[in-house]
């Protein structure tokens, strides 16, 4: 499925699969903090429908690793949402230090009915940096960058290149001053206003 889309088209759902990991803290003020694992394009067979751009419930996955004991493993299969006006910000992002993809963790509410496991939903996903310094000022999620990297970096590159046409530097013209010495002498025409000779009728100069 993701192979089908197109990096000319001016908005791109791209399917992922983003791995989560409960790690059990022994602190008296926290019990666990949650751990971004992976984030790998999401292969979907014909038919299926492309997954939510936010509010994703994570889901226990049934496997085991040599580091992670079973259980503690979850995932989430989201998309991120790629916009047309918002390729200067990808760009951005693409010309960092560190590119990356933006996992926003959000606590759920009270009453919403994920189990004792969870505590947790992936709120969103985003490319856009100056959208996660929105999300980071209001202090609220937690928040994890995942290096921005293989087949997905290649599709970004590819949608930047498509729809971001940064404007060409134009070197402002200075006004041009004459130098060419053609008024010289002249003088303000003001003062040769003021110093007009007006000639009284019996022909004397009379000076105003």
């Amino acid at each position: 499925m993701t192979e089908s889309i197109s990096a000319s088209s001016k908005h791109v759902l791209y399917a992922v699969r983003i791995i989560f990991e409960r790690q059990e803290m022994q602190n008296i003020w926290q019990s666990h903090r949650w751990v971004v694992h992976d984030l790998v394009p999401l292969e979907l067979a014909a038919g299926d429908g492309l997954p939510p751009i936010n509010n994703v419930r994570l889901e226990r996955l049934r496997a085991s690793t040599d580091d992670v004991e079973s259980g503690a493993l979850f995932s989430a299969e989201a998309s991120l949402d790629l916009h047309r006006a918002e390729a200067e910000a990808y760009a951005e992002n693409l010309a960092s230090s560190e590119p990356a993809i933006y996992v926003v963790l959000r606590d759920n509410e009270a009453d919403d009915d994920y189990g004792d496991d969870v505590d947790v939903h992936l709120a969103e996903l985003s490319l856009s940096p100056y959208n996660i310094q929105d999300i980071e000022d209001c202090g609220e999620d937690q928040i994890e960058k995942l290096p921005l990297q293989g087949p997905i970096a290649a599709f970004v590159e590819a949608f930047v290149k498509n729809h971001f046409k940064p404007e060409p530097f134009k070197k402002r013209k200075r006004d041009k001053v004459r130098i060419d010495g053609q008024d010289a002498g002249r003088g303000d025409p003001r003062l040769q206003r003021a110093g007009d000779v007006f000639r009284s009728p019996t022909g004397k100069p009379d000076y105003q």
